[in-house]
């Protein structure tokens, strides 16, 4: 299984240089029944750079988001737990605290509060 980056998946969806080539491969994967492993942090740095370098609405960037997540084709790094903290990113809290705050959740700890 091969692990693709976030340089790799903005050049896909903005249909850039490498578009072609990704899109091949993805084909090629598919027809194979493989996967393509997909980790938490490609997926945090993807969400900021959607919303924050190409000034994408949140809503939208979530929805793109989803759709990676729904993709047979990926192999989503602690899908479950991406999952919820994909919801609280919708509702407002940026990504990373979002995914701390599943983390927490699951380790039973709480945020320090000082």
């Amino acid at each position: 299984m091969d692990a693709i980056d976030t340089q790799e998946l903005i050049e896909f969806l903005t249909r850039g240089e490498k578009a072609e080539r990704l899109e091949r491969y993805f084909r090629e994967v598919e027809r194979k029944k493989g996967k393509v492993f997909l980790s938490n942090y490609t997926l945090l740095e993807l969400a900021y750079l959607l919303e924050y370098a190409f000034g994408i609405d949140r809503k939208l960037v979530a929805k793109s988001l989803r759709t990676l997540l729904e993709d047979r084709l990926f192999k989503v790094e602690e899908k479950t737990e991406f999952e919820k903290a994909l919801t609280l990113y919708a509702q407002g809290m940026d990504m990373l605290s979002a995914l701390k705050e599943v983390q927490f959740e699951r380790l039973g700890v709480k945020r320090l509060d000082v």
